[in-house]
């Protein structure tokens, strides 16, 4: 790291080469919302599957009442 800022070399080079050859592209933010709430939803299903094994379902039982209660 031999930039003034702490960056590694390689960030650092990744940054200083996309400012001189007319800057980085802007994200797409609606991809990256709809990968959060894909992320999200997946979190979501599997708490709500493991609780299902916590309580005394095993895994196929609770898989089939995960899906019951997604299609709704």
């Amino acid at each position: 790291m031999n930039n003034p800022f702490g960056l590694s070399d390689e960030l650092f080079g990744a940054i200083l080469a996309s400012a001189i050859t007319g800057g980085m592209k802007k994200p797409n933010m609606a991809e990256f919302k709809q990968d959060t709430l894909l992320e999200e939803g997946a979190k979501a299903a599997k708490k709500v599957y493991d609780s299902y094994v916590a309580v005394g379902f095993n895994e196929v039982q609770a898989f089939e009442l995960l899906k019951l209660v997604l299609s709704k």
